[in-house]
């Protein structure tokens, strides 16, 4: 089978490999549409993120849905032939955090396409039945690859705690910022304020509800917030990843306000103004991946609250992924969510 393998020295080939079999508890997936996310672009540029490094040929993607080939011992709640998004995070299922529910926390995690897991760029992958989740008939499986991201936007909401009339901004309108941005008009919010430094992204904001949309290159916070809300939103989510991005957070929230950061830093430590949410008794809350979130999202998919064709801007099909990665890290290219279509021409449709 063709598998893209990201190369430890850098750049994707594709190679041809063993088809996988599946284990016990697990299904076997021929992956249909698979989104590129902001973590495949780390490490298809930098090979890493935080300590987690590319160090054998690896097959990235996590974002992803397909048909269920086969089905390993022990599998009864999944059937072959069934149409599914696959939640990626795989728990111990026996730490503290597993038992307590939290398992996204679980500190022996394995991740689907992260560099220890192969990943759906591939004609078949074997995952744990634990993570695949039916999808409506006739939902299209672009959108079942937008279940993952739509995800952790519905975690971030939730930890976010926000409610109806509420104001929300949110810092970033990539593909999780977008979605946030919908999510949150679902949960009931009132106004809810985009920025970014991306005109087309922003003008995609606005066409998805943003009550105000403002393009913050060469802004200071407090022009930011004449331009969204005073005295500062209700929620802010910092959806970038970067100390600066998220000290604008605290200086974009109301007092008492909070902060939620989703975005990822990809270095371990990064400066944090204590004295800023102290000041401002913010609360700030972190988001780690999703947790329960994936039966919602396919929800608001497949209801059409969220309309989530209007982010996929880019298909290639598995032969261009080294391409598909550079549209996706091109400034120029008007990349929203750039997907690789793996069964080939008119494989993408449900």
């Amino acid at each position: 089978m063709r598998a893209a393998c990201l190369l430890p020295e850098g750049g994707i080939e594709i190679r041809e490999r063993p088809a996988p079999s599946p284990g016990p508890g697990q299904v076997l997936v021929a992956p249909r549409l698979v989104g590129i996310c902001g973590s495949d672009l780390h490490y298809y540029k930098d090979g890493r993120i935080g300590t987690w490094r590319v160090r054998r040929p690896h097959v990235l993607g996590h974002e992803f849905a397909g048909i269920v080939t086969e089905l390993g011992a022990g599998v009864g709640n999944t059937r072959v032939g069934d149409h599914i998004a696959v939640e990626p995070i795989v728990p111990c299922e026996a730490c503290d955090a597993c038992r307590r529910g939290v398992y996204n926390l679980c500190p022996r995690m394995r991740f689907t396409g992260s560099p220890h897991t192969d990943g759906a760029l591939q004609d078949l992958v074997a995952v744990p039945a634990r993570g695949a989740h039916s999808l409506p008939e006739g939902m299209d499986f672009a959108l079942g690859a937008l279940v993952e991201p739509t995800s952790i936007a519905v975690h971030s909401v939730r930890r976010g705690e926000v409610r109806p009339g509420e104001t929300v901004l949110i810092i970033g309108a990539g593909p999780i910022g977008l979605l946030i941005l919908a999510v949150a008009l679902a949960y009931g919010a009132g106004a809810v304020h985009s920025t970014d430094l991306d005109d087309g992204r922003l003008a995609l904001a606005a066409d998805m509800g943003a009550t105000t949309t403002v393009n913050v290159g060469g802004l200071e916070p407090e022009e930011i917030l004449e331009r969204t809300e005073r005295p500062g939103a209700d929620v802010v989510f910092e959806a970038v990843g970067s100390p600066r991005t998220l000290e604008t957070a605290l200086r974009l929230v109301r007092p008492g306000g909070r902060v939620v950061a989703v975005g990822v830093n990809t270095e371990e430590r990064i400066p944090f103004n204590l004295l800023l949410a102290q000041s401002m008794e913010a609360t700030v809350i972190p988001v780690y991946l999703g947790r329960d979130a994936f039966p919602e999202a396919i929800s608001l998919l497949a209801s059409g609250r969220i309309d989530g064709t209007r982010l996929v801007s880019h298909r290639f099909p598995l032969e261009r992924t080294s391409e598909a990665m550079d549209t996706a890290l091109s400034v120029s290219s008007g990349a929203v969510k750039v997907m690789i279509d793996v069964a080939g021409p008119g494989g993408g449709n449900g």
